[in-house]
């Protein structure tokens, strides 16, 4: 597979999974996209996220981490989930693919292993992260 904006995470170094994974969670205004798993439909559905990851919206740069085993980055990935307003009984071995907001880093746009990752529900999972931190925009905009 040949990706443009995709990172697929180490399997076999959990220290250098960790930092490749700070260190695109700490860039600011990056929406993430986290793809867990490594079944016939993810690796079917990571062309459609590396290609909706090359549109940009308001200099919103977007990149799509794929960590092919839940227990790689699972200390750091539970936590993270914990941030999701969406749904407080989230259960993350349930988790197939989130996306983390541009500034505050919160987890939202989830979507279940019991669900089709299709072009919409990728570009739905993108858009939750986008939105998710307007409010916030918003009321620096306000202040100034």
């Amino acid at each position: 597979m040949n990706f443009k904006r995709t990172t697929i995470i180490p399997l076999d170094d959990a220290e250098l999974a960790k930092q490749l994974f700070d260190a695109y969670l700490n860039k600011e205004f990056m929406i993430l996209m986290i793809i867990l798993g490594d079944t016939d439909s993810i690796r079917k559905a990571l062309p459609k996220a590396d290609n909706l990851a090359t549109k940009s919206y308001y200099g919103m740069e977007r990149w799509v981490l794929w960590i092919r085993n839940h227990d790689v980055l699972e200390s750091t990935l539970r936590p993270l989930l914990e941030t999701n307003e969406q749904d407080e009984t989230l259960v993350y071995e349930d988790v197939k693919c989130f996306s983390t907001s541009p500034i505050l880093d919160a987890a939202t746009g989830v979507i279940l292993k019991n669900a089709e990752l299709n072009y919409l529900s990728l570009q739905r999972s993108f858009f939750k992260a986008q939105s998710h931190d307007t409010g916030l925009i918003n009321d620096v905009n306000n202040s100034l």
